[in-house]
């Protein structure tokens, strides 16, 4: 649920822009860059982000990485609009979205068009003189044959492609800028009180499994096979799904491991957040996991089966007494705020490469970074 990266595509689109993703006119900032070889002052972009995951009353923890994305741009002087591609409707309607975008931009005068998923960069491709950025999560380049085709195919046609880890740019290209995490949010707190919170049992063992158990990509049954195989009555596996994002730090607290074992991921949120709220993960080797986790003691990476992750979940819960698990000052390097510098400064690039941010419809893009 707040993994940025196998995601499954919504079917359908509704246009909808809430009232929080049009931000009032941002101020200029005051720092200055350099364009075209003359120093000038660097002012707030007009950014539309196109998704087809981003959290609404019925689904308040879909896309939370890409809405935390959005505020952080926005604490930092831009505005952000969102078009949310919306779920529970036809395939035809990514097409007919490409007309919302496109009058969308030319009557907004936008810096930048950023869509996030291979199928909301198809729609984003009809944007009026506006340079386009799509950032690829995972299962639109990683999973099957026609996500990742169509991904492609409309990363060719991007000014600038980026991608939330190697594995992916491996296969597609882009530059890599990881999913970050908002640090404010996601922190410890007392496990007791949060037990005591959410109505959990105090005693028992708790493995997390913060994914929507219907997702056959998370596979839960590989998660529940493994507790299963602990023999022990006292460890429990609990699913978290559909809460908002602001409650998840509560639930990591309150557990003792995070388990983590996907068919296919691109750089989990999941993970991050986990670790930022001292809790130890285990998880199988999959996406960028092993780079997350590198230098943590206390998580432990699997074989991709039922008895390898119940001897990880083992080795967690029977951790030797010493220094409490700590995780949380690893997770500095995925500030929101740091993630969001390197996504202005690939905004900023294509815009000095443009001398007024636009290009007439049919010109070439200039080269990915």
């Amino acid at each position: 649920m707040h993994s940025s990266e196998d995601i499954q595509p919504n079917i359908g689109i509704i246009d909808s822009i809430t009232a929080a993703s049009i931000a009032a006119p941002m101020p200029h900032a005051v720092p200055m860059a350099l364009a075209n070889g003359r120093s000038m002052p660097a002012r707030g972009l007009k950014v539309l982000f196109v998704t087809n995951m981003y959290p609404d009353d019925r689904n308040p923890g879909s896309g939370a990485f890409v809405r935390q994305q959005a505020e952080q741009l926005r604490k930092a002087g831009h505005q952000i609009d969102i078009l949310h591609i919306q779920a529970n409707g036809a395939r035809l309607k990514y097409l007919t979205s490409g007309f919302k975008v496109f009058s969308r931009t030319r009557a907004m005068s936008y810096d930048i068009v950023h869509a996030h998923y291979g199928l909301s960069g198809f729609p984003a491709l009809f944007r009026y003189r506006t340079p386009l950025v799509v950032t690829l999560h995972g299962s639109d380049a990683l999973v099957g044959y026609i996500q990742p085709w169509i991904s492609k195919a409309v990363c060719s046609f991007a000014d600038a492609v980026i991608v939330v880890s190697k594995n992916i740019s491996a296969r597609i290209g882009g530059e890599v800028i990881p999913c970050g995490i908002d640090l404010e949010m996601f922190k410890p707190r007392d496990r007791v009180e949060a037990r005591l919170r959410l109505g959990l049992p105090l005693q028992a063992n708790l493995v997390l499994f913060p994914f929507d158990p219907r997702r056959e990509i998370k596979r839960y049954d590989l998660a529940q096979a493994s507790v299963r195989a602990l023999g022990d009555p006292k460890t429990q596996l609990i699913a978290v799904n559909g809460k908002r994002n602001e409650d998840m730090p509560w639930y990591y607290s309150a557990a003792d491991v995070m388990v983590l074992c996907s068919r296919s991921e691109g750089s989990p949120t999941s993970v991050k957040e986990a670790l930022a709220c001292n809790l130890p993960v285990v998880s199988t080797d999959v996406g960028d996991v092993r780079e997350i986790m590198n230098g943590i003691e206390g998580c432990v990476i699997c074989a991709d089966n039922a008895e390898s992750l119940a001897r990880g979940i083992e080795r967690v819960l029977n951790r030797p007494d010493g220094p409490p698990f700590c995780g949380q000052r690893s997770m500095e390097r995925y500030d929101q705020s740091r993630v969001v510098t390197e996504i202005v400064r690939v905004y900023r690039s294509i815009l000095r490469d443009r001398p007024h941010g636009h290009r007439s419809p049919g010109s070439p893009p200039s080269p990915k970074n």
